[in-house]
């Protein structure tokens, strides 16, 4: 059964192919992806093979790879990026009976607000943004190979650029998909957020979801630092971590910035509508018996209103995205210990 069967949602008129891909697809989304891997990698190696280009070379260390890792980090971003986007909206559809409680339009607004993708979804100028983008960059790539003496034959080449082009459509339709998605969402939260200052707890769902989709772009980074590993440090891996990086504390710091001004905005309203029944109870105090009894349960009430938690995130979710900030560091850590016993053999 589907993620979009299992919640007993309508499937919008049009999916991006990113969801379509997995929806179609007879098996589950790590077999998908891993398909999905093996075509796009297993064609290189054969264009590589036809074309008689060396994968692999010998060095006083021990083997280098020449064609075969930048192919294989290509096809892992790609693939990774594809499973990182159907992985968060699947945890979204599970999350909808929680939505469906901090939201005045119950379970039907969120079979809307987890949908597999917002209704008013645009991606083609993104995905001809990618394409021109990934056009240059494959030329400009190109051309500083050829600078430094590294020709490659057509296959192959034709491989890279269209390796390339697919990677900047992903990257520009997930930029479009999460600011359509994010718009979508604000909009629904402005018209029907429940704020219960007594239970913020509820409304952690939020935080778990901007953190998935954060998650996105720090693994993407990670993914992309491979490329270092190899040595291969250039402009244009340094411009894809830092943008992932980027995008994804954009992501995670502008949806909880936005829901935490409309919990303050509901907590000084409380604060201040508490406050005037105090000052009221306060004034007849020495006239009312009850009002002093009244005070002591105003005063307490104040208290537990004033200690509500003001960001819609738990320590753990904090804990989660402080870890996914470190993914991207993985790689480096993995090539220090590599080289470290690399070197220490060599001795």
């Amino acid at each position: 059964m589907s993620a979009a069967e299992a919640a007993n949602t309508p499937l919008p008129v049009s999916l991006p192919f990113e969801q379509t891909l997995y929806e179609r697809s007879p098996v589950g989304t790590l077999a998908t992806t891993a398909i999905l891997f093996v075509l796009m990698f297993g064609s290189f190696v054969v264009l590589a093979l036809a074309w008689h280009v060396p994968m692999t070379a010998r060095t006083v260390a021990g083997f280098t790879s020449l064609a075969a890792w930048p192919a294989l980090v290509l096809s892992l971003l790609c693939c990774t990026a594809l499973a990182m986007q159907r992985y968060a909206r699947l945890w979204e559809v599970r999350d909808a009976p929680a939505y469906a409680r901090i939201l005045t339009g119950g379970m039907a607004s969120a079979r809307i607000f987890t949908s597999l993708a917002p209704r008013d979804l645009k991606v083609g100028p993104a995905t001809v943004a990618g394409v021109a983008i990934g056009l240059v960059l494959s030329v400009l790539i190109r051309v500083a190979e050829n600078g430094e003496g590294h020709p490659i034959p057509p296959g192959p080449m034709i491989w890279f650029a269209l390796a390339t082009i697919f990677l900047t459509v992903l990257f520009t339709r997930g930029a479009a998909q999460t600011r359509a998605g994010g718009q979508a969402a604000a909009r629904t939260l402005a018209a029907e957020l429940k704020i219960d200052l007594l239970r913020t707890d509820t409304m952690a769902v939020l935080g778990r979801s901007a953190a998935r989709t954060a998650l996105i772009w720090f693994v993407v980074s990670a993914v992309a630092c491979l490329f270092f590993v190899n040595g291969d440090l250039n402009w244009l891996t340094i411009l894809l971590v830092v943008s992932s990086v980027a995008m994804g504390l954009a992501v995670f710091v502008s949806i909880m910035s936005r829901i935490h001004r409309q919990i303050v905005a509901v907590k000084t309203a409380e604060l201040e509508h508490v406050r005037r029944q105090i000052d009221d109870a306060r004034a007849r105090m020495l006239q009312d018996d009850h009002a002093a009894v009244r005070m002591h349960g105003l005063l307490a009430y104040e208290k537990r209103i004033e200690d509500a938690q003001e960001w819609p995130f738990d320590q753990s979710t904090l804990v989660r995205v402080a870890a996914y900030v470190l993914i991207p560091t993985i790689p480096w850590f993995g090539q220090a210990v590599v080289q470290y016993y690399v070197d220490h053999l060599a001795h």
